[in-house]
């Protein structure tokens, strides 16, 4: 352990972790997970990948035990027993309190258990305060195919949520096994009634489990745009929650964009670039010449617009889109009725591909609530859904973040799509929807939720 203290709420000196170094290849490490004090035993064994971060092995708990996710947890280092003076690993809602200390999100399984007997410590909703020892029974080679978590075995089914902990357990137990003296029996009957439907204390299966885990486990949200852990963060944090799922589906790894790709996607910032040139004065009314209007849909191609006549640009969507987007991503700009293009737009030009990554620099677009609901919209986009038959799963993740309309109790999900259109316009505008095909939307979504060192 290291000798650095940080003072805890109660005032209790606590000492920082210092996690082991990372193994230098890949490995398996079977795991024995019990839940503490729980008679009989309540325990899982697993295989686990070594490169898993807690986060990671966080859901993967949830999942093996059965729990919902739906209170704060932290992991306590080991090695062996558990320590009430050593400090927590810090989870994202303990870093926005301004704790000091180790962030979870840093710290990978292989360097919290090592060694056979090895043990990594996790507590679960600080009420009822369920804890876990998660102890290393075995380290083996890494087989190329294996999913990142698998359960082999397990006993038991996990404690309904919110049940009182450990003393909460061993009482429903008493009382599904019809001893029930000295208790009220009102009460005894308002609690068997609360259970889950179907809830056996024996029941467990490894199939189900695995199936769950066959899904793939929450990637590092350090992969994705700073948004997308806010979002996270915001909504919960759960990796089981919808916003998880969605972030689990929206993988990043593939397909991606080459530079043909890329060039196709900027065409049309690049004719509208072109076409304004060294400046262009409006109409009277504000918007582009027809003439322009009528040039950029030639050069680009009648399959482009989708909607409008095309004759004007206050009747095109195509081109109204394209300048409207062009100005919020600091392409070009508008003075005196005149409109001109940018240092940037005219240095990035013809470059195509540090135009896009500029344009996904300036992602997602407007205000706090605009920038939120163009997030979800490029997830689901990513995810491979349809974001225009998505509006209700949308508007309920909007909800778990907070938004809601005129006070409503309930978020209208035609606010979610009017609120996403800055960002969804430049995903048009990318070919990230509208006419491109489901695989090019995909794509162009994935590249700009990447990080920039990712692009």
């Amino acid at each position: 352990m290291a000798s650095i203290y940080w003072a805890d709420p109660d005032g209790f000196a606590l000492t920082t972790p210092t996690p082991l170094g990372r193994r230098a290849v890949k490995a398996a490490l079977i795991v024995r997970l019990d839940l503490d004090d729980a008679h009989p035993p309540i325990w899982r064994q697993l295989r686990l990948a070594s490169d898993l971060t807690l986060p990671q092995v966080h859901e993967v708990v949830q999942i093996a035990m059965g729990w919902t996710d739906s209170h704060l947890h932290h992991f306590v280092m080991g090695p062996d027993t558990h320590d009430p003076t050593t400090q927590h690993f810090l989870t994202p809602f303990d870093i926005a309190e301004g704790d000091k200390g180790i962030p979870e999100s840093d710290v990978h399984l292989d360097q919290v258990i090592s060694e056979p007997g090895d043990c990594l410590f996790y507590e679960y909703d600080f009420g009822d305060s369920w804890w876990h020892t998660m102890k290393l029974e075995s380290v083996e080679p890494w087989r190329a195919g294996d999913t990142d978590a698998w359960c082999l075995a397990g006993q038991r089914a996990c404690p309904p949520e919110d049940l009182g902990g450990i003393g909460g357990l061993e009482e429903l137990l008493n009382w599904l096994d019809g001893r029930t003296e000295g208790a009220d029996p009102e009460w005894v009957q308002q609690v068997l009634d609360w259970l889950p439907p179907g809830y056996d204390p024996v029941a467990f299966s490894v199939d189900e489990v695995n199936a769950v885990l066959a899904r793939g486990l929450l990637p590092p949200l350090e992969q994705f745009h700073p948004m997308v852990s806010i979002l996270m963060r915001n909504a919960g944090g759960s990796p089981l929650s919808d916003l998880g799922e969605l972030i689990r589906r929206a993988d990043l790894g593939s397909p991606s964009l080459t530079e043909r790709d890329m060039a196709d996607a900027v065409r049309g910032y690049q004719v509208l670039l072109a076409e304004i040139g060294d400046g262009l004065t409006l109409t009277q009314a504000g918007y582009l010449p027809p003439r322009v209007v009528q040039q950029i849909l030639t050069e680009l191609g009648p399959e482009t617009e989708w909607v409008g006549i095309g004759t004007r640009e206050d009747t095109s969507q195509t081109v109204s889109s394209l300048r409207r987007s062009a100005t919020a991503l600091g392409l070009v700009r508008l003075s005196r009725g005149r409109l001109t293009v940018t240092s940037n737009g005219r240095r990035l030009a013809g470059d195509p591909p540090h135009l896009l990554r500029h344009i996904a620099t300036r992602l997602p677009l407007g205000k706090q609530h605009e920038q939120d609901a163009g997030t979800i919209a490029l997830l689901f986009v990513a995810a491979g859904k349809d974001w225009l038959h998505s509006f209700d799963e949308a508007a309920r993740i909007m909800e778990w973040i907070g938004w809601r309309t005129g006070g409503d109790a309930f978020l209208d999900e035609r606010a979610v799509h009017i609120w996403s259109k800055p960002t969804r316009d430049v995903l048009q505008n990318l070919g990230g929807s509208g006419l491109s095909t489901p695989n090019r939307q995909i794509a162009v979504a994935r590249y700009l939720l990447q990080t920039a060192d990712q692009r």
